[in-house]
């Protein structure tokens, strides 16, 4: 009879974990994070920089894959991006993470407009110019897609180098005009 007990006591605190979720992660109430970005909006507004970043780490912790930036860019709000950045350099102006952001986040404004010139060249000398500005302005941003691309474009390139030198040697040669004396 007690060794009855004891296993049915055993399968129910089992049964209790598993709907508990036991060993889960679980995200907190929103009730608790709001209170937490408030506190840390405000210990920025104050200039609390140790309690802002003691908060700011439980709410990175509360909620790890909440990444408002990257939102924002995903989003195709570089513009909004970068104004948070800049907000957050104007509270903490030598941190490193804000600063190499606002870099990534600045090329990232121009990537469109470089992308469009690659896409606009038409000779290889046009083509390679494009693409050694790309690659420059977008030297924070790599990304294995945009390598991919980068990688692509070079061989078309090399396609319209080698047609625009067939149709070189295919074009007779005008023999020059004798100087007149």
């Amino acid at each position: 009879m007690k060794k009855n007990f004891i296993t049915i006591i055993s399968a129910g605190f089992g049964v209790c974990a598993l709907l508990a979720g036991c060993g889960e992660e679980h995200q907190a109430p929103p009730s608790e994070r709001n209170q937490l970005v408030n506190r840390f909006f405000r210990s920025m507004e104050t200039g609390n920089s140790v309690s802002a970043t003691s908060q700011g780490q439980k709410l990175l912790a509360m909620d790890p894959g909440n990444d408002y930036i990257a939102k924002l860019v995903n989003a195709g709000d570089v513009a909004g991006a970068l104004a948070v950045v800049e907000e957050g350099l104007k509270v903490y102006p030598l941190n490193r993470t804000l600063s190499q952001l606002r870099g990534q986040l600045r090329q990232l404004r121009h990537a469109k407009m470089l992308i469009a010139n690659m896409r606009s060249a038409k000779s290889s000398s046009a083509m390679t110019a494009a693409l050694t500005a790309a690659t420059t302005g977008l030297s924070s941003n790599r990304t294995e897609k945009l390598e991919n691309y980068f990688k692509t474009y070079r061989q078309r390139i090399a396609e319209t180098a080698a047609r625009e030198q067939a149709a070189a040697v295919a074009e007779p040669v005008v023999p020059a005009r004798p100087a007149e004396r």
